[in-house]
């Protein structure tokens, strides 16, 4: 995996994050909820699954990176 490919891909999945935040906060205003839940409870479990996706994907993306970086001569 070349460097700009690592880079893109993070950036990639920070603005799907952000994205998946705005979207899920704006609909449980509205009240289009995934979920049975009260509204901060759903304003949190959107942030909390974002942030998580936010860490492993960007960890899998650093783990095939760095392997990539030491397998360099």
């Amino acid at each position: 995996m070349s460097d700009s490919v690592f880079e893109a891909g993070i950036v990639i999945i920070f603005w799907m994050v952000i994205a998946w935040i705005i979207a899920g906060i704006a609909m449980a205003i509205a009240g289009i909820r995934w979920a049975n839940l009260e509204l901060p409870l759903m304003i949190f479990l959107t942030v909390i699954i974002g942030l998580v996706v936010l860490i492993l994907g960007g960890g899998t993306l650093l783990y095939f990176w760095g392997k990539n970086y030491m397998s360099r001569e």
